[in-house]
């Protein structure tokens, strides 16, 4: 990335909501246009963020300024993606947000109150954060896959919101060259994809358990509806193998149990004939 001049700089530079909109918005395009080749964006992409900035806010804002809230939004993406990894939340696409209950958000407050402000409400730009932070470069539209994070910066030593400062940037950048915090961002990066395994795991085991569900309430439902025709004249032998038949035939098993009786039987008096 490209550095910025210090002379003249600020020591502390604030991000207002629409500055980050404008800062999203453009590494969107940058990174769709593919000048993020792995997980640092090209310095065109940094100046052009800092000079659109700098222009349409009449502020004074340097690369270093634009670098240091990358990695904000980047420890941003990674509590986002940690919530939802996590137990008692739910997801409005629509929306944006992760939803919960009262009791759950109390509780998660007070554990985590960096969790705080993104529960139960909707997320600004998560569409153009997909894209900034995450590995995601579908065409067409933004991405959308909260597992796609760029976890090789998204650490421990990462700075918090509104901490963009020079002063704070030098000791990051001592500390994150050191051997510790190559090691503590290993292990982060570790126990964040341990626990989006085990999220993933959770969900398709609670997805297996449903359609087995489904396909045991409907199979005893069909068998007593189609016994059911016994009443109706229809031997016994006789519906035991219709039920055989439909049991291995959703489509027709589905036509069958949404049927008044009068149409069952004439469906049965023609299955009977060939």
């Amino acid at each position: 990335m490209g550095k910025g001049n210090k002379e003249g700089t600020s020591k502390q530079f604030r991000w207002t909501k629409p500055m980050e909109h404008v800062f999203l918005e453009i590494l969107a395009e940058e990174a769709q246009k593919g000048n993020k080749p792995s997980n640092t964006f090209k310095s065109v992409s940094i100046n052009r963020v800092a000079d659109a900035i700098s222009s349409r806010f009449q502020v004074q804002c340097d690369t270093k300024h634009v670098e240091n809230h990358l990695r904000t939004v980047k420890n941003q993406w990674q509590i986002i993606c940690k919530i939802r990894g996590e137990s008692g939340f739910g997801w409005d696409d629509n929306m944006k947000m992760i939803t919960c209950d009262r009791a759950t958000y109390d509780a998660t407050v007070m554990a985590h109150k960096k969790y705080e402000p993104f529960l139960n409400k909707s997320i600004d730009h998560y569409d153009e954060m997909a894209v900034v932070v995450g590995k995601d470069m579908a065409t067409g539209s933004f991405a959308r896959t909260f597992a796609d994070i760029d976890l090789y910066d998204g650490n421990e030593d990462s700075m918090p919101v509104d901490c963009d400062n020079e002063e704070a940037e030098e000791v990051r950048t001592n500390v994150s060259s050191s051997g510790t915090s190559k090691r503590k961002r290993k292990s982060g990066q570790g126990s964040l994809v341990d626990e989006q395994i085990k999220f993933v795991g959770e969900q398709l085991g609670e997805i297996a358990n449903a359609l087995k569900q489904f396909t045991a309430d409907k199979t005893a439902q069909l068998y007593e509806q189609v016994m059911s025709m016994e009443e109706e004249g229809f031997d016994d032998d006789f519906l035991c193998s219709v039920c055989d038949y439909l049991g291995s035939h959703e489509s027709e098993a589905k036509m069958f149990l949404v049927k008044s009786k009068k149409h069952r039987k004439i469906w049965l008096q023609k299955f009977s004939q060939g």
